[in-house]
């Protein structure tokens, strides 16, 4: 018995388009309900996709999808409540020192 293999092309990793793609659907699930899918397409580019432009995804991209970012809006958010101010504060990136004073400065 004879068996012969064939070797398919497979596409270099394209780290700039996987790395836009990921900045790309971070941005978006800030401002989404929707998880945000990062989809490898068959050329080896990358594409941020929404996971409520669509509804259920197919199979086919579930397949493909190499990252993920949760959307990070919520509709039971309120202000007054001390847990949505703490869940909404634990998405800044930027720390705040209430206790800031002239004798913080370094220079």
């Amino acid at each position: 018995m004879t068996m012969t293999a064939t070797l398919s092309p497979v596409p270099a990793f394209n780290a700039l388009a996987f790395d836009d793609a990921v900045r790309s659907a971070t941005m978006r699930a800030y401002h989404s309900f929707f998880d945000q899918h990062v989809i490898e397409a068959g050329d080896g580019s990358y594409i941020a996709l929404d996971e409520g432009d669509y509804g259920a995804l197919p199979q086919h991209l579930i397949d493909r999808i190499v990252h993920s970012v949760p959307g990070m809006m919520a509709d039971e958010f309120e202000p007054d409540s001390d847990d949505a101010i703490a869940a909404a504060a634990s998405f800044l990136a930027a720390g705040i020192d209430i206790d800031f004073d002239d004798g913080d400065v370094p220079f």
